[in-house]
């Protein structure tokens, strides 16, 4: 009897401890349907988010399908209990991103100030007024002037990119594109941002390269779920005290960015890169600048600069040489205008003669409507407001999603979208598109900063490999490419394979 009685006991205690926590986490589910807005149905604990969770898709797949679920202008959804917007009309995303921007100034990305000092300066991270006076100190860094002073930079990288390709592909056509493109991109943004040779293309285990490896590495599922949770659930964040930039990487660049300012100061020597750029504003800055840029605010700068260049660009050049492949037409045109835009530079790929190539640029646009590297928008609105159209009061502080894959791929915008037509983004074409239908950089005052850099990096790469190199499929090429389920950029989900031979000039 003793024994029955504590076996009821237990059954009652654990029937009460699941009612009250499903009752919790299923309080707000009426939320959009109490404000008559069409949402998708939740279920408890995950809201619509189930395969997010479990890393089945990830953030830029779970936003497209929720795009995909209506022709609404906008639709509610649930992650974990907390009702989301997803915003899907040009008009509306406009008036988010540029007319009424005061009000969305904020990202919902979580800003975890107590665990993560390192984390907690990235420009991407921070909210209202921070990321106003950062992004202010900030924005000489990119001007055309400075890209075209640090551009060199990238070229002898490019350089150093074509010698090891011509040497392996002697011994093995079948190259891994992501890690060759990795490997360009790591010491490209390396140089820049931290005055440092990588060394990536003569040391496979370049430390450089080994912390780029892990910062974005999501089959450690640690890191996937890390900045997943960042966008997603704050709460965990808090919980588990999770860092967006992992302590061990951080202490490294930290390291290595005081090393090399020091060492630069002290020799008074000039580079052109951003390291100089950021010697000189914090030399310049009052005293008084409640905002000034020191300790880790400084280092976080670079740091930005290398988590956001690395990995975006080197997966834009790999989406880029798979269609390519896939498309060998495409890949002679552009091969052609190359060649041809060269033969005014003296054969060299500058500054001045990439922005001749006007194929490839179209090329590049075509490339990241398919695979925009960072495939969707967040915001969060400040003060209640009014929807334009409609009924609807967003009531303040509720997250706003913007899947920009799934602009990218409405055929309303874009005929046949699974397609790779680069002649989408002639003048004519883009001018009879709606606004707001391409936002690979973002738009408006919170766009992507480094997105000038991104191209001029993105186009010396892919220039250097088609004039020197056939780029085709071969056996170990997954086709279709399918992107990796895990974490929130877009990148190939498994190891990219193509065959390169040597071009006859």
């Amino acid at each position: 009897m003793f024994a029955n009685s504590w076996t009821i006991d237990i059954i009652i205690l654990a029937i009460t401890f699941w009612t009250v926590l499903y009752l919790y986490f299923t309080r707000k589910f009426s939320y959009w349907k109490n404000r008559n807005v069409p949402f998708l149905s939740p279920v408890p604990f995950f809201g619509n988010a189930f395969k997010v969770f479990t890393l089945q898709k990830n953030i830029g797949e779970f936003s497209r399908k929720i795009y995909e679920s209506t022709t609404k202008p906008f639709i509610g959804f649930f992650i974990c209990d907390e009702p989301y917007l997803m915003i899907r009309d040009p008009e509306l995303i406009k008036n988010i991103l540029i007319k009424d921007f005061a009000v969305f100034a904020d990202r919902t990305i979580f800003n975890n100030t107590k665990d993560d000092p390192m984390g907690s300066h990235l420009l991407f991270l921070l909210k209202t007024p921070d990321w106003r006076d950062m992004r202010r100190k900030i924005t000489p860094v990119f001007t055309s002037g400075k890209m075209k002073n640090m551009y060199p930079l990238i070229a002898e990288v490019g350089e150093n990119m074509v010698h090891y390709l011509t040497e392996y592909v002697s011994q093995n056509p079948v190259v891994e594109v992501k890690e060759v493109t990795a490997k360009y991109t790591t010491d490209g943004i390396t140089s820049t941002a931290f005055g440092i040779n990588a060394n990536c293309f003569k040391n496979e285990n370049a430390e450089f390269r080994m912390v780029s490896r892990r910062v974005f590495n999501w089959s450690y599922l640690g890191r996937a779920i890390s900045t997943s949770c960042y966008f997603i659930a704050p709460n965990l964040v808090k919980l588990f005290k999770l860092k967006f930039v992992d302590t061990d990487s951080a202490t490294f660049l930290r390291n290595a960015f005081w090393r090399t300012m020091h060492e630069r100061e002290e020799k008074k020597f000039i580079r052109n890169d951003l390291l100089d750029i950021l010697i000189e504003i914090k030399n310049q800055e009052d005293i008084d600048d409640p905002y000034k840029l020191e300790g880790d605010k400084l280092v976080a700068q670079a740091t930005q600069f290398f988590l956001a260049g690395f990995e975006t660009s080197s997966s834009a050049i790999t989406f880029a040489l798979y269609e390519l492949a896939v498309n060998q037409d495409i890949q002679r045109k552009l091969r052609k205008e190359i060649v041809n835009v060269l033969s005014r530079f003296n054969g060299i790929i500058s500054y001045e003669s990439l922005k001749e190539m006007e194929y490839l640029d179209m090329c590049v646009k075509e490339t990241l409507r398919k695979y925009p590297v960072l495939p969707f928008l967040d915001r969060r609105n400040n003060t209640d407001y009014p929807i334009a159209g409609s009924d609807v009061v967003l009531e303040k502080g509720i997250p706003i999603f913007i899947s920009i894959w799934a602009l990218h791929f409405d055929s309303k915008f874009y005929p046949d979208p699974e397609k790779f037509d680069p002649t989408r983004f002639t003048e004519e074409n883009v001018k009879s598109r709606p606004q707001f239908t391409y936002l690979p950089f973002g738009e408006g005052p919170r766009n992507c900063i480094g997105a000038r850099f991104a191209n001029v990096s993105t186009k010396s790469g892919i220039a250097r490999i088609i004039t020197n190199f056939e780029v085709d499929l071969c056996e170990r090429t997954p086709h279709p490419i399918k992107v990796d389920p895990k974490g929130f950029l877009l990148s190939p989900g498994a190891a990219l394979h193509l065959k390169f031979k040597p071009w006859e000039k």
